[in-house]
């Protein structure tokens, strides 16, 4: 019986602008882009030979096309990239997180079955912490130990990665399942670059692997695995330190060439296998001036050159081989028992290789997981469309509820429906208009612990009409003393649903502004007691969603609008989703965190400015 390591769930994740050689080839021509000589091509006999048979490829496609390999490249911020729309860009983190939540459901396993998470890059999005801290937050909970490890390579980070996660594997007899994964954004590097070479080249990827141990009588997944360094490159491609990309183009070749050849020699001699064997080669997809040669020294037929990555999305640094092989799989093109050999040379001198056989199918279990099993929370004013979502959510996973509703309406009538048919939740009506209605409320579960709380004041319709006719002092004073006796009742985290009108300079908000300026004030204040006993405190500010907008004057919908940049309200169940999440994930996709003290104030992703336009 051999103990195999087959990569057993893939996922990747593009930048959303696609730039085309077009769009090059008239930057090129308005002077955007240097470097390119269209005259040089027009007078070429390869060119005018290609036409040909190509009638309508510009000088521009054949080049960067035809000769180089690369026809289009995805950006995380349009092209040309600059500070400013980086600045608001999505970042290496946001594409490895999509990355790595697709690999996961791909493998169908809980994320908190992974036994370690190893991540390479180049452009982080923060120095410090590590890349792979960072992402475990989006996916465990806090009680999870295992351990991660960043690395700080390009090219061949993927393949060190493969290096590591074996060596994990062999320390570590019990463990299962290694995250392994790169994320690159090249653009950042091209913001004060205009060689029309290095624009045609560099995109923005992440892609993410699964690597499981399993037990067969055959030998299958990653069969010999060797990295190197080459010290002689080390400073012929890199970033310098105001992240300007530099290549010595024909020096990088020479190198990447001859050492491209020589690891995928040893990796094909130390696994026994011949030219033959070979059913597909998974290289870096640097371009076919550097592919093309070192297929011809290794004496392989170019059709065994796996290259749609490189087509399609551009050279992503150490992205490209996982990359390439997530394709594979969701195209259904990885076939058992395929041989496949992944070599790569690049940044720094590292280079690498590593052969592969596609495992036979396994059948993998439906996977249920219920993260909030056997936890409680207690779900306040959820008489709300909102409300009805979370609670839905909360039920399918696997919490048990305590609903409160704070006046009879449709809302309170479905979570009272569904109530009658999962005991798991259960509804209590009670009007919280005063601090005498909280006491009497909250005397109810004296000698009740629950493990989370959410507080969806801010989701009630009717708290729209504090902006004609309601006390905002009284409403003031009842969320003040609901939040203080929330200490007494939760264990885990508190959260309170806010609302960007608190952001808003608008004539019509200042009523709403009171309430929850004084809220968010309490709440900073509370949260240093609430750290003392162990409890998080989440101020939760949401963009605009469905439902909501429905009581608001479009003034103020127009400023909250402008003031989160959103061309479009956010689906409900979303903002359930990123809610529940908050509850016990350190971290959740598209909101980001800031601290005041131990207070979290959390944003969804939207671009909020200090200070919208008074209307």
């Amino acid at each position: 019986m051999s103990i195999n390591y087959i990569f057993s769930g893939y996922g990747h994740a593009v930048g959303d602008y696609a730039v085309t050689n077009n769009d090059l080839y008239r930057a090129a021509q308005n002077g955007q882009l240097k470097g390119f000589n269209e005259d040089l091509i027009l007078q070429s006999k390869n060119y005018l030979e290609y036409k040909k048979s190509n009638p309508n490829v510009s000088p521009f496609d054949y080049f960067v096309g035809h000769k180089m390999g690369f026809y289009k490249r995805h950006h995380v911020a349009p092209w040309p990239p600059t500070k400013e729309n980086h600045a608001e860009a999505p970042t290496t983190l946001d594409l490895l997180v999509s990355a790595v939540d697709m690999a996961i459901k791909d493998a169908q396993i809980d994320p908190e079955q992974i036994d370690g998470w190893i991540v390479s890059t180049v452009s982080y999005h923060e120095h410090a912490p590590g890349i792979a801290a960072t992402l475990k937050c989006y996916f465990v909970g806090a009680e999870n130990q295992s351990p991660v490890m960043s690395l700080t390579s390009g090219c061949a980070g993927f393949n060190t990665g493969v290096k590591r996660a074996i060596e994990h594997f062999k320390a570590n007899p019990r463990i299962n399942h290694i995250l392994l994964a790169h994320t690159e954004a090249m653009s950042h590097f091209l913001i004060n670059n205009n060689d029309f070479v290095s624009h045609s080249t560099f995109g923005d990827a992440a892609a993410a692997i699964i690597v499981s141990r399993s037990k067969d009588f055959n030998s299958e997944g990653i069969i010999v695995e060797k990295t190197y360094h080459d010290i002689l490159m080390v400073d012929s491609v890199g970033v310098d330190k105001d992240f300007n990309l530099y290549m010595d183009s024909a020096w990088v070749k020479n190198r990447a060439i001859a050492n491209i050849c020589k690891i995928s020699n040893e990796a094909l001699q130390e696994t026994g296998w011949s030219n033959d064997d070979i059913d597909l080669i998974v290289p870096h997809q640097t371009g076919n001036a550097i592919l093309h040669g070192a297929i011809q020294e290794l004496g392989l037929p170019v059709e065994k050159l796996y290259q749609e990555a490189q087509r399609d999305y551009g050279n992503v640094s150490g992205t490209t081989i996982p990359l390439s092989l997530s394709l594979l799989k969701h195209q259904g093109r990885l076939t058992p028992g395929m041989n496949i050999i992944c070599p790569t040379a690049g940044v720094g001198g590292e280079y690498g290789a590593f052969t592969y056989v596609v495992p036979k199918e396994r059948p993998k279990p439906k996977l249920n997981v219920k993260p909030l099993k056997d936890k409680t929370v207690l779900l306040l004013f959820a008489d709300s469309a909102l409300g009805v979502s979370v609670s839905e959510l909360l039920l399918e996973m696997g919490a048990n509820v305590l609903a409160h509703v704070n006046q009879e309406n449709d809302w309170s009538s479905s979570l009272l429906q569904v109530s009658q048919t999962d005991s798991n939740i259960k509804v209590v009506v009670e009007t919280l208009n005063s601090t005498e209605r909280v006491d009497s409320f909250i005397q109810q579960f004296e000698n009740h612990k629950f493990d989370y709380c959410i507080n969806l004041f801010s989701a009630k319709e009717s708290i729209y009409g504090i902006l004609k006719d309601f006390d905002a002092l009284q409403w003031s004073a009842v969320n003040e003393h609901v939040s203080r006796k929330m200490l007494r009742l939760i264990t885990k985290t508190i959260i309170v649903l806010a609302h960007p009108v608190e952001f808003v300079n608008h004539k019509s908000a200042n009523p709403l502004k009171l309430i929850f300026s004084g809220w968010h004030g309490l709440m900073g204040s509370m949260s240093g007691e609430a750290a003392s006993k162990g409890i998080r405190v989440i101020w939760y500010t949401p963009g605009i969603y469905e439902k909501m907008t429905a009581y608001m004057d479009s003034g103020l919908k127009n400023a909250c609008k402008d003031l989160a940049g959103q061309n479009h309200e956010a689906p409900l169940e979303a903002i359930a989703e990123r809610l529940v999440k908050s509850l016990y994930l350190i971290k959740v996709a598209q909101t980001s965190d800031t601290y005041q003290g131990p207070l979290v104030q959390r944003k969804e992703l939207f671009k909020f400015r200090k200070n919208s336009v008074e209307q």
